[in-house]
């Protein structure tokens, strides 16, 4: 019986399509949650893959965990 449920279970999950508000667009700027900016290079699903400034690699991130990072005006 577990595994009818859990194949049941995996197919369902399969099926679902990404989140329809994810925000994430290439080329925005981000902020990642320790306060490192960059740009999005590319965009999968839920994920988002950020290459953070000073970083030779991209990391990648859930578009609910990072925000839009917005230019800093009269600083």
């Amino acid at each position: 019986m577990h595994v009818a449920i859990a194949t049941l279970m995996t197919l369902t999950l399969a099926n679902v399509p990404p989140a329809a508000n994810n925000w994430c667009r290439v080329g925005q700027a981000v902020m990642v949650p320790d306060g490192r900016e960059g740009p999005v290079t590319s965009v999968a699903g839920d994920i988002c893959r950020v290459l953070v400034y000073g970083e030779a690699y991209v990391s990648l991130w859930a578009y609910y965990v990072i925000e839009p990072a917005y230019p800093r005006y009269g600083r």
